[in-house]
């Protein structure tokens, strides 16, 4: 994982970041400067809460677009798009569905795939 930076004080690890082409450039030698469209975190019990709260916030703060929290113990996807004032889920996906990105084109991924 890469550094992203939000702000001087708020710099997470995300597992995932995609960055569109048109912001590449926030992508730096050693880190991320700024918000990436997308991230995703793999929950565990040690980072469930963390992500769920903090890190969901912060990013909505600094302006992530969406959202998707990888539950290998529920076997879930939960993809969450950024409204005004917070996430949203769109849709919370399971083994056999496919997974598809409600603002980033083309970004889709079958749930099975994620827990080979």
């Amino acid at each position: 994982p890469m550094d992203v930076v939000l702000s001087d004080h708020d710099v997470f690890q995300p597992d995932i970041s995609f960055i569109s082409n048109n912001r590449l450039h926030i992508i730096g030698d050693r880190n991320i400067q700024g918000a990436p469209d997308l991230v995703i975190e793999i929950l565990s019990p040690s980072t469930e809460t963390r992500d769920r709260d903090i890190k969901l916030e912060q990013y909505l703060r600094f302006g992530v677009r969406e959202y998707w929290l990888i539950d290998p113990k529920e076997r879930t996807l939960e993809v969450l798009k950024a409204g005004d004032t917070e996430f949203e889920t769109v849709r919370v996906y399971s083994e056999g569905t496919t997974a598809t990105s409600p603002i980033l084109e083309g970004i889709q991924v079958e749930v099975d795939r994620l827990f080979e």
